[in-house]
């Protein structure tokens, strides 16, 4: 498979590109929802023998337009972009979100980035999808744009998230939900809606390494992972040694998010901290790892003594086992 191109500036998209179809969309975290989106464009273009691609932006145009750092990012940037390309989508472009880019008319956001720069024969997109100047253009418009300027226009009904009978009738898959899941603990209702496992990378960094000192040596990130971390609490899931585009090993890990409340001298952030279930090869400080958070197990807890802890994270290494061998892996 050829790989995915990715431009971050219009300046970067080769002229007379092959004509494609586009969509648009700021595509946080990728979820089911996407996915239909991308799956319907991916289709249609092979259909008619025409190039798949993304147009989607960075910051979030809430963050611009608000100077807010909500809503919180489900992915980064750069793994949103990876799971955009991964889903099908061959030439992808990140449009640096500004002020002055707001300002752009829906007709000339159309014009100038889907049918001059994308080579935009066809735009596939949600019937709730807002374009342009203070989201002046919607579905209707981007039809009436479609017959001036002579492309299709192919509309994707939003997937609903009663699945398989799971949640409530008519209730949406959104990316609003998802983080509302990972805010209160409910990975598992975040990874139904995500279609996977919710995870978050960093680089391991060096701790107070009392871990290790109380015979569960973890890794540690840093207080700004890439991905949205989800509330305090003790959780299960895997745990990932990332070489560039590859993982070298993926394994059961008991992980806990919170600030360690039982020690006097810990950190002034929420910290990720993980336990590797099992033993690994690899020298982990320095390198880069993922984790993908399954259930959470019980809320951060303050114990009375380093006694009491251990039993505690005995009885969580215990309940991970049982808790990932329940759900099964997906990803085996």
């Amino acid at each position: 498979m050829t790989p995915s191109r990715v431009w971050h500036d219009p300046k970067e998209v080769p002229g007379n590109l092959a004509p494609g179809v586009v969509t648009i969309g700021n595509f946080d975290g990728v979820h089911r929802g996407h996915r239909r989106v991308i799956d319907s464009l991916v289709s249609y273009a092979k259909d008619r023998g025409l190039v798949p691609r993304a147009l989607t932006f960075h910051p979030h145009p809430r963050h611009v337009m608000t100077g807010s750092e909500q809503p919180m990012l489900i992915t980064d940037y750069e793994d949103r972009n990876a799971l955009v390309c991964a889903a099908g989508v061959a030439d992808l472009l990140d449009v640096h979100f500004t002020l002055d880019f707001a300002q752009l008319t829906a007709e000339n956001f159309v014009r100038e980035y889907l049918v001059e720069l994308l080579g935009a024969r066809a735009v596939v997109l949600g019937k709730d999808s807002r374009f342009g100047r203070r989201n002046e253009g919607d579905f209707h418009t981007m039809v009436d744009l479609g017959k001036k300027y002579a492309f299709d226009v192919i509309s994707v009904e939003e997937l609903d998230a009663d699945i398989e009978g799971q949640a409530g009738e008519g209730e949406r898959i959104s990316s609003t939900l998802i983080r509302e899941s990972l805010l209160s603990g409910d990975t598992v209702e975040a990874a139904r809606m995500l279609g996977r496992w919710h995870s978050v990378c960093d680089t391991v960094r060096h701790g107070f390494k009392r871990g290790r000192e109380l015979g569960f040596p973890t890794a540690n990130f840093s207080a700004h992972p890439s991905g949205a971390v989800p509330i305090d609490g003790v959780y299960a899931g895997y745990f990932s040694v990332v070489d560039g585009d590859r993982f070298l090993e993926r394994v059961p890990a008991t992980i806990s998010v919170g600030t360690n409340p039982t020690f006097e001298e810990g950190p002034a952030y929420r910290i990720v901290e993980t336990y590797v279930l099992g033993s690994h090869e690899y020298e982990l400080y320095d390198r880069q790892v993922q984790v993908e958070f399954v259930e959470r197990l019980r809320p951060t807890l303050a114990f009375d003594g380093i006694e009491a802890l251990v039993e505690q994270m005995h009885r969580d290494v215990a309940v991970t086992r049982s808790t990932l061998a329940a759900h099964g892996d997906p990803c085996a």
